[in-house]
């Protein structure tokens, strides 16, 4: 409410040539909701503040009661649409400014604000289709412009790194004392932190940014939390595409912190350049670590909380990992690296060092011997059909003639009449004949 009585203030004492005014006076609730760090010269220079704002947002602002000594912000319909745009006209706006808002989010981009980033983003996780489709509109020109201006290669300047374990073990205290060492090295980092979702109430609680206070606080990071959304493998549907924004907006490392997982949930390594699994300092016995899935899709195993009276099971637990490390292939099945297993203690910052000559050695190798890149050309490959797949679900949900098909399935298989192989191909037949005209009705 205040934000937007705020609002309606600097509009109209911007269409009435008042802008010099101070800015505590000018506009106190707009004011109080600026950021701190915000300078009152930026303040009163309106012009590019207004410009980023949408007609849509501008037309709920001045739909509220109308301010005293302001005749015109009346709560009329017809006054209101007129209000608008004499608005637009007295601040040389129009209803077409939509139309260079992508280029310029885009360049926002480009330019490292975060604010427009993490609005971007947001619009990437939207249920709604033309918030997916415009921010995939940004990030296309976003990439197509740094490419072209030769800013950097986000391919090249970048590693992505995923860190994966089960629950409790420590993931984000770890992300935390690796991103700090980070930045204080000069780099730029962004942390992806991916946070289960609720089945019952599709909520969630997105709380791993609390663990990570010294990070959050730094200049040269950024952390974003990301639900789920009822996607299985440990990353979020859109961590792809959240991941190139990141890259785009000048992080140079990106650090993938997945839910707490099981032993076949891989999906981070086809997003990430280095896999870090973490494990606890009692994680069962060797035939835990020869099993399968996670364990092999690893390029280095840190047994965490190696600190006070877990330190000795630590060790333990690391000549355990090493000695069913041999029985895997090494290193995810790269010839020029040999996974290893390092212990650390993320509370005491002890043996995190170690982890980032790992870290450097890892990215040397792997930029010289070209497979990086290969490697990245496969993830995109393998988000193709992850994302095509999705799609195709979509659309299912989406037919009217489908869904309705498929409730009469559902009696039928609840009457043990047929079996869910039949009814999947009815659905898909019935997918088939309708899949045609859903698309020619979607741009």
């Amino acid at each position: 409410a205040a934000m937007a009585a705020g609002l309606r203030t600097l509009l109209a004492i911007r269409s009435q040539s008042l802008l010099p005014l101070p800015t505590p006076i000018l506009c106190p609730a707009l004011s109080s909701c600026m950021p701190r760090h915000a300078s009152a010269p930026s303040l009163r220079s309106s012009s590019s503040f207004l410009s980023s704002l949408s007609y849509h947002s501008l037309a709920r602002a001045v739909s509220k009661p109308s301010l005293p000594g302001m005749p015109w912000l009346c709560s009329k319909s017809t006054r209101k649409s007129e209000s608008i745009r004499q608005l637009f006209q007295s601040c040389n706006m129009s209803s077409d400014a939509e139309q260079d808002s992508t280029s310029r989010m885009a360049q926002d981009i480009i330019d490292r604000n975060r604010f427009v980033l993490s609005r971007v983003i947001t619009m990437i996780e939207s249920n709604k289709e033309d918030h997916r489709q415009k921010a995939s509109e940004i990030l296309d020109l976003a990439l197509k412009v740094v490419k072209q201006r030769n800013y950097r290669n986000p391919a090249r300047s970048s590693i992505r790194i995923g860190i994966s374990g089960p629950p409790g073990v420590g993931k984000s205290t770890f992300i935390e004392a690796l991103g700090v060492d980070l930045v204080n090295k000069g780099h730029r980092v962004a942390v992806i932190a991916v946070d289960p979702s609720s089945q019952i109430s599709r909520g969630s609680i997105l709380g791993d940014k609390t663990r990570m206070n010294d990070l959050a606080a730094h200049p040269n990071a950024y952390i974003r939390p990301c639900a789920t959304g009822g996607s299985l493998g440990g990353l979020a549907q859109h961590t792809d595409e959240v991941v190139l924004l990141c890259e785009t907006a000048g992080f140079d490392v990106i650090l993938i912190e997945t839910v707490g997982v099981g032993q076949s949930e891989v999906l981070v390594s086809e997003v990430s350049d280095m896999f870090i699994l973490l494990l606890p300092p009692v994680g069962g016995d060797e035939l835990q670590g020869i099993k399968r899935g996670i364990m092999e899709a690893a390029d280095l195993i840190v047994i965490n909380k190696a600190d006070g009276d877990l330190k000795l099971l630590a060790k333990k637990a690391q000549s355990e990992c090493r000695s069913a490390l041999q029985f895997l292939r090494g290193g995810a099945g790269h010839k020029w690296w040999k996974s290893d297993v390092l212990t650390c203690s993320a509370q005491t910052k002890e043996g995190v060092n170690d982890i980032m000559s790992n870290i450097e050695k890892y990215w040397k190798l792997g930029d010289e011997s070209g497979d990086l890149r290969l490697r990245r050309g496969k993830q995109r490959a393998s988000w193709m059909w992850r994302k095509s797949r999705e799609d195709i679900v979509k659309m299912l949900n989406d037919s009217e003639l489908v869904c309705k098909r498929a409730e009469e399935l559902e009696v039928e298989l609840r009457q043990s009449e047929k079996t869910p192989r039949w009814a999947a191909k009815e659905l898909v037949k019935m997918f088939m004949q309708t899949g045609q005209d859903y698309w020619k009705s979607t741009p």
